[in-house]
């Protein structure tokens, strides 16, 4: 029975002899003794074991695991039932909030983004269109810089969250996201984290934006790569940034402007809100330049009319009423959420719910500049001149 149990987490979780209790169907209970080098696997020195043990479970009378349920909890580890196996096993990761707060890790990404290449990592493993990835190869030291960041943003630790969205909780009081499923190669669109543009096997063309969609410093057009740092930022000192998603850059304000209202169209046209300024997404995206739009959708004069969503006025289209309001990467092109009407919408924090996301369908067109009504469907009263579907529209 010991056997069977060690090999099921060592092939679910990837960290070897971690388990601290079996609980039977019938509430026997088999003690294996967890030694330094278990602990070791995921606490990568002598040391680091030690001081875990000296400072902070024994003189709170706690051990490694605890029971499962127990309240208050006994342990930093748990025990959750296997619904397959009808045992308890080991849970990889779920319970670090019991004891570290989320301050704890997000504090310290200043440090993580800055000496990621000494830190262990994980290459996630191949899987198909949005669609969780749960095996992960160890890479230590981490030779890309999401490497290190996915060891946490993953089911590497915080387990099964099928439609993207975990259970941990931000410090912007978000759900974190899986990221290797966001930034997947094989989804329809994601920012060029693992792989460039042209080599996002999931994209249909053109797979790239064009040069005059990006600024100079992104003109090799589908051909670069970025770091997620490039997006991300180290918190302030007083363990607090402006905006939500510790986003970097001379632009950090997304999806809200700094008084609290989406972004839209409108914005842009009329120069309000101080966009050019505050916009995150401009850091990268000339979206509006020299009196011109960047594609034909966002040029659309009645996309920049007043318009009602979610009872709120605005003077334009609001941004994540088409696009996700996570941009890692979607299952859709162009990083389009579908929400209102749709069977598949997207769930929170994807949209800020599916009165906000207006889309049901979208098709990509072959240029910037060739988009018609018929490339978007929607069943909202907003969006009058795409009511009907006219296409196959993606996912």
């Amino acid at each position: 029975m010991k056997a069977n149990l060690l090999e099921r987490v060592s092939a679910s979780v990837g960290l070897g002899l971690m388990v601290a209790a079996l609980f039977g169907v019938l509430g026997s209970t088999e003690t294996q003794a967890l030694t330094f080098n278990d602990c070791s696997t995921c606490h990568p020195s002598t040391n680091n074991v030690t001081r875990h043990h000296n400072l902070t479970l024994a003189p709170r009378q706690l051990s490694c695991y605890g029971d499962p349920g127990a309240q208050p909890v006994t342990g930093c580890h748990q025990m959750v039932l296997d619904p397959v196996s009808n045992t308890y096993v080991f849970a990889p990761f779920r319970d670090c909030l019991n004891c570290h707060k989320t301050t704890v890790h997000y504090d310290k990404h200043g440090s993580y983004l800055a000496s990621w290449m000494m830190l262990a990592g994980v290459q996630p493993g191949n899987a198909p269109l949005w669609t969780q990835i749960t095996a992960f190869t160890p890479v230590n030291p981490a030779a890309k810089q999401y490497q290190a960041c996915y060891r946490c943003h993953s089911y590497n630790a915080f387990g099964a969250a099928p439609t993207g969205v975990s259970p941990v909780i931000s410090k912007s009081n978000i759900p974190l996201t899986d990221q290797p499923m966001e930034l997947n190669p094989n989804n329809l669109s994601a920012h060029p984290v693992q792989v460039s543009l042209n080599a996002q096997a999931g994209s249909y063309a053109p797979k790239n934006l064009t040069i005059q969609q990006m600024t100079t410093t992104w003109s090799s057009v589908g051909n670069q790569t970025m770091a997620c740092g490039d997006c991300h930022a180290t918190p302030t000192t007083a363990g607090v940034t402006p905006t939500q998603y510790l986003l970097n850059g001379p632009r950090v304000y997304w999806p809200y402007d700094r008084n609290g209202k989406l972004w839209s169209l409108g914005d842009l046209r009329s120069g309000t809100n101080t966009w050019s300024t505050d916009l995150f997404c401009v850091n990268c995206h000339p979206l509006y330049s020299g009196g011109s739009w960047k594609n034909n959708v966002h040029a659309e004069g009645d996309h920049q009319d007043s318009y009602t969503v979610d009872g709120k006025s605005y003077s334009g289209v609001p941004c994540v009423s088409c696009h996700s309001v996570i941009p890692h990467g979607n299952k859709r092109s162009r990083l389009i959420a579908y929400g209102y009407g749709s069977s598949t919408p997207d769930p929170y924090p994807y949209i800020i719910n599916t009165n906000t996301a207006l889309l049901r369908g979208f098709k990509k067109a072959s240029t910037p500049f060739s988009y018609n009504e018929g490339n978007c469907w929607s069943s909202a009263r907003q969006c009058g001149d795409h009511s009907s579907s006219r296409m196959t529209y993606d996912w």
